[in-house]
């Protein structure tokens, strides 16, 4: 009797322990599927988010010196980093979330007393909808047209193709287009352009809110194998009532390895058309250091040819030939770029600006740029 009861114990114990090992298994073997379903999901999930991000950008990196006896104590050496990643995500079949991303480091020797960082900046972000012919922008983006130099703003731009011609408005809040008291100014925008047979047609009307008026106008067609253009832009500023202006005429060709652009600019006697009146604003004329922006009864004729020597090397040289009432104004310039690949160029640049009777300013630069 014993024996049996020992026995029965036995079984059971043991009956008991193999449906634990069973309930045991059964319990890892869920676990299992269910971090392995986990893990599917938020791959599938990854991988579903970042579909059809497009992602582009830059890498520059520049060592400069300049030398202007007339201005500087010292030559003023400087290096800029710059880094820029573009990425827009598509949200559905219409709308795309676009983002620019900017670091950028300015060191000049003559302030800077340990390395610095940049500091990040979200440059843009903006809504882009496309309907068909119908484009429609919304959030911080760069105010479009040539008056305004890429200078940027919280508003709507929308546009609207109708086959030959693209016509848009725009409206901007918030802008850095700083000549008001208060350090900014709402814009508000109409521009069109297109083509009309081989010529091609730009117009833009910008008004800058108790700031000024203005307008620009440009036109280019192909005259055998040159290119000729002309451009004229006006600004009426409220504060003084000025109307300054700047027309600008080019021609540019190429002959096997050799092209050239040949320009002439003329601004009003009570200053350039600029809105901005900045130096890089695309409707100014400008070769490196003499431009026409900012600066009143300006006349200047420019040269600008490139020879490729191969398809990696390049020689530029420029030369312009100006006055600024009865004062002259030249530079000359000379270029030797490398394309070391596809993405990655670099060139060394030199330049020499006389105004008047004064010492030439020199000015050098060193570029290696990778894009994305």
């Amino acid at each position: 009797m014993k024996v049996n009861k020992y026995s029965q114990l036995l079984n059971f114990e043991i009956t008991n322990k193999r449906i634990k090992m069973k309930n045991m298994i059964k319990m890892s073997l869920v676990a299992a599927v269910a971090v392995a379903g986990l893990t599917n999901v938020n791959a599938a999930s990854l991988e579903e988010a970042i579909k059809g991000v497009d992602v582009s950008g830059q890498f520059r990196f520049r060592a400069e010196e300049k030398n202007d006896a007339a201005t500087l104590a010292d030559n003023d050496t400087k290096t800029d980093v710059e880094i820029e990643v573009n990425v827009k995500v598509p949200v559905n079949d219409k709308v795309t979330a676009v983002f620019k991303i900017d670091n950028a480091n300015d060191d000049s020797d003559t302030t800077q007393t340990a390395d610095s960082k940049g500091e990040v900046d979200i440059e843009d972000y903006y809504f882009q909808y496309v309907d068909g012919a119908v484009t429609v922008l919304a959030g911080q983006q760069n105010i479009p047209g040539r008056l305004t130099d890429g200078r940027q703003g919280d508003g709507v731009v929308a546009l609207y193709n109708a086959g030959a011609f693209t016509i848009g408005a725009a409206s901007f809040m918030n802008t850095n287009v700083t000549a008001t008291t208060d350090g900014s100014a709402n814009v508000n925008s109409v521009l069109a352009m297109g083509s009309a047979g081989p010529v091609s047609l730009s117009a833009q009307y910008v008004d800058a809110n108790e700031v000024a008026d203005s307008y620009n106008i440009k036109a280019d067609t192909k005259v055998g194998p040159a290119k000729v253009g002309v451009e004229y832009s006006e600004t009426d500023f409220d504060a003084n009532n000025n109307e300054q202006s700047t027309f600008t005429a080019y021609a540019s060709g190429s002959a096997g390895p050799v092209s050239a652009k040949l320009t002439y600019a003329k601004t009003g006697d009570q200053g350039s058309g600029s809105i901005l009146q900045e130096a890089e604003a695309a409707s100014e004329f400008l070769l490196w250091q003499l431009g026409s922006a900012n600066k009143a009864d300006f006349d200047v004729v420019a040269l600008d040819a490139t020879y490729k020597v191969s398809d990696k090397v390049a020689l530029r040289v420029a030369f312009a030939d100006g006055e600024e009432g009865s004062t002259d104004n030249t530079e000359i310039l000379g270029q030797i770029s490398y394309k070391m690949s596809k993405n990655l160029t670099t060139y060394v640049r030199y330049s020499e600006l006389e105004i008047g009777n004064a010492d030439a300013q020199t000015r050098a630069r060193v570029e290696a740029r990778y894009s994305f």
